[in-house]
């Protein structure tokens, strides 16, 4: 009954809703977007880079709201009431802060933009296409894979600051997302992805594609350098292997051993445990500027210096702060406990509303996929811990459309399992 109503044309002569093809274009070019966003910020054509996007939300936007007064309410998400809730509170302190709007403005849009398009997709995706669309995500992630490989054999020159001192490197890929750093937190939530696709896919071909994509987009992970990235996928391997999957634990140690026996990563990993390196970090690296945060927000503990004000790109650009490199700081400073607070209980329900309706709901073959879903989205949350990951558009965007895309799909596994009983 609801989806006559849902119907674009009026005489029923159409089986298409509202906007379906602009939807599923948009879908598709938020899918791709560090290559879609990376083309069209080349200098000839950069005014359409720097508004792409926005079109796109603007467009989903009109077809969410078009379907809704047509009758077509399906649920939202869980995790988007505890968004509203945190949203909110950003609006308050932009209102709060409007001695300087701008900055305000700059900090609320950063905190908010990308997560609009999450909240977004269960009006204009059917669940029954969530599916294709991860495909879609598989394919462009191994392109970009594949390039990341390319791009170490033929080893471009980087800039000196994507090396420590003393260390040698033949260089550190990042491909079309212009750091290393963007890359591996890309390519750590992508490639259990990709690899939960290659075990639970019933075609022998795409399985074979899927193993090949997977193994580059690995490579490239490990070939960025980039510890942060490595120490998400790998805590997030651990709990999900305690968790639902013993067997997850063989892969662990199968990538500890690489990782002891090849130079640069080792190097790269026993840094972090040698004096030398605290030293640095208690005085102008991650530790200094973890506690630079704490005194930020101890000035106002319950709200914070303000939106835009500190510990990322909007506080860096108008010179009252450096990256904090660990985005729950920078969250804490600018917005306080409040804001820490309810930023951490939207992605703890955005975990939890992940493993009971897609994990759980999984069987057999579509288990492997969940898994991957789930660990590529706790890496990511916790690759946060050690760098400003929701700094960068195309990972911050890919994170919201990514447990979307699963969402939607494991509602289709529920109506699996109606069928069942």
């Amino acid at each position: 009954m609801l989806d006559q109503v849902y119907l674009a044309a009026e005489d029923g002569q159409s089986s298409q809703p509202f906007g379906a093809r602009i939807a599923k274009w948009c879908t598709y070019l938020l899918v791709a977007f560090p290559i879609v966003d990376y083309t069209l910020r080349l200098s000839f054509i950069h005014p359409i880079g720097s508004i792409w996007d926005k079109v796109v939300l603007l467009l989903l936007a009109i077809v969410a709201f078009n379907r809704v007064l047509r009758g077509h309410r399906p649920p939202a998400f869980g995790w988007s009431k505890y968004a509203g809730w945190y949203i909110l509170y950003l609006v308050a302190l932009f209102f709060a802060g409007l001695g300087s709007p701008g900055v305000a403005f700059d900090g609320f849009r950063a905190d908010v933009y990308y997560m609009l398009f999450g909240l977004l997709m269960p009006f204009v995706i059917d669940p029954q296409d969530a599916k294709k669309y991860l495909y879609a995500a598989a394919t462009v992630a191994i392109l970009i894979g594949i390039h990341g490989v390319v791009q170490y054999v033929l080893a471009p020159p980087i800039p000196p600051g994507w090396v420590d001192v003393g260390e040698h490197v033949r260089t550190r890929v990042f491909s079309v997302l212009k750091s290393p750093n963007e890359l591996g937190a890309y390519m750590e939530m992508m490639t259990p992805i990709i690899f939960g696709l290659c075990l639970g896919d019933r075609s022998r071909a795409r399985r074979i594609v899927y193993a090949i994509g997977g193994v580059c987009c690995l490579l490239t992970l490990l070939l960025t350098y980039t510890r942060g990235a490595w120490m998400g996928l790998g805590i997030a391997l651990v709990l999900v292997a305690v968790a639902y999957e013993r067997r997850l634990l063989i892969v662990i140690v199968v990538l500890g051993v690489i990782g002891f026996f090849l130079p640069p990563i080792h190097h790269r990993i026993m840094d972090l445990f040698s004096p030398v390196y605290y030293i640095k970090s208690s005085q102008g690296g991650r530790l200094i500027r973890w506690q630079t945060a704490f005194d930020q927000m101890s000035g106002n503990p319950l709200f914070g210096v303000g939106l835009g004000r500190y510990g990322g790109a909007v506080a860096s650009d108008h010179g009252f702060s450096i990256y904090s490199d660990n985005y729950y700081a920078k969250i804490l400073g600018e917005s306080g406990l409040v804001g820490l607070v309810l930023f951490l209980a939207m992605h703890v329900r955005i975990v939890v509303e992940v493993i009971n309706k897609t994990v759980r709901k999984a069987t057999g073959r579509d288990r492997y996929l969940a898994l991957g879903g789930l660990i590529g989205v706790t890496a990511l949350l916790v690759h946060d811990v050690v760098e400003n990951v929701f700094e960068y558009a195309p990972n911050f965007l890919n994170y919201f459309l990514m447990l979307s895309l699963l969402l939607l799909w494991g509602r289709t596994l529920e109506r699996q399992e109606e069928k069942h009983e």
